[in-house]
């Protein structure tokens, strides 16, 4: 999910999703952070998963409205952010956002993931009930075991929605217009993402 390109800058692809309505002043005007920041998530490359938060939002919200992504590069320049679990970092709440840099974030995701394999090792056990268990060290003792595992959950699309769904990013500042990618379409094939010189095509969905 961190990617790194020419010039060793660091970056993490991600979407923020917003009604259709509003694609339009978003193009213009860019992604502006409500009272907590902007919210988005990363970038998997799973269909079901880097669309999980649109669904989400349909069905939490029930108000008909359909959601377009707008993909853009997170930088170090958009932090500090928060990393995790909806629960308590809505735009209701005041949260803490302890993630000062894109190498920081990557490990979160990460050991959000390696948490979830030390998990897994337990589950058909009753110690899985136990709460003083470390799952990010069994997971990784999963992971010398089976060196593969890791890369196998990453391509696995059911285990990536089971382990982020619900999870979202929360950066400090907003993203300029210039900066926004590609533009996903809610009624569309997600790899068939639309860049910004063929709104036309998207904005009156």
């Amino acid at each position: 999910m961190l990617k790194q390109n020419n010039t060793g800058v660091d970056y993490m692809l991600v979407v923020h999703w917003s009604p259709v309505n509003n694609s339009k002043n978003i193009l213009k005007n860019g992604i502006n952070k409500n009272q907590n920041g902007v919210y988005c998530f990363p970038i998997t490359g799973h269909f079901s998963i880097d669309k999980w938060w649109m669904k989400a939002l349909k069905r939490y919200r029930k108000d008909g409205k359909k959601y377009n992504g707008f993909v853009f590069r997170l930088k170090e320049q958009d932090l500090p952010a928060y990393f995790g679990h909806f629960i308590g970092t809505t735009t209701k709440d005041k949260f803490e956002k302890p993630i000062k840099t894109l190498y920081d974030l990557g490990k979160e995701i990460q050991n959000t993931i390696i948490w979830r394999i030390g998990e897994s090792t337990l589950q058909s056990t009753s110690e899985r009930l136990r709460n003083d268990l470390d799952y990010i060290q069994l997971g990784r003792e999963e992971l010398q075991k089976r060196p593969k595992l890791y890369t196998e959950t990453l391509n696995d699309a059911a285990i990536m929605e089971y382990i982020l769904e619900d999870y979202q990013i929360v950066i400090s500042k907003s993203i300029e217009s210039s900066r926004i990618i590609r533009v996903i379409p809610p009624t569309r094939e997600f790899g068939r993402v639309l860049y910004k010189n063929k709104k036309e095509r998207y904005l009156e969905e």
